[in-house]
């Protein structure tokens, strides 16, 4: 219960942030996806049904405050995390620049499925020349944060698992 209440907070923070500061950093536009570093991060973690459930409801978190079509983020953070968690079964991802590179790929492939299931089920027009604007910026933004907000991350779970042991 501890876990999910952390993830809860963790969350919470992120959307706070992403929702009020990032907008204001000289980015030309480009905002960095700390939600998405959040279901990374689950994805290398917490290798469970709850991690699964959490990255839902992260995505599904985000559609919420974003005004997007409900489902998006939910469906692709969805596919990311089970992207990462397979890649973290095969591949030794715990360095830094593993989970750089991770992020990264992660980014990129959630704009594309966001990209591919627009196309799909609603209008495209303006979609392509946004992505292809921010898509890179953004990706590289969330890399380049990701090992602080992963450090961040795993101190405050170590200080939640030492409040669970006294």
């Amino acid at each position: 219960m501890r876990t999910f209440a952390f993830f809860f907070v963790a969350a919470a923070l992120a959307l706070l942030v992403q929702c009020t500061v990032c907008p204001w950093l000289p980015l030309g536009g480009s905002i960095p996806d700390l939600m998405l570093i959040i279901c990374v991060y689950l994805g290398l973690h917490q290798h469970t049904v709850g991690g699964a459930l959490g990255a839902f409801l992260l995505g599904y978190a985000q559609d919420s405050f974003s005004g997007s079509t409900m489902g998006l983020n939910a469906f692709a953070l969805s596919l990311v995390f089970v992207v990462v968690y397979l890649t973290s079964r095969r591949l030794w991802v715990e360095n830094t620049i593993s989970t750089i590179v991770l992020v990264f790929l992660a980014s990129v492939v959630k704009t594309l499925v966001v990209i591919l299931l627009l196309a799909l089920f609603l209008t495209t027009s303006g979609v392509w020349t946004t992505a292809a604007k921010h898509l890179l910026i953004e990706a590289a933004v969330a890399a380049a944060i990701s090992p602080l907000i992963f450090a961040l991350l795993a101190q405050s779970r170590r200080a939640v698992a030492a409040e669970d042991d006294a």
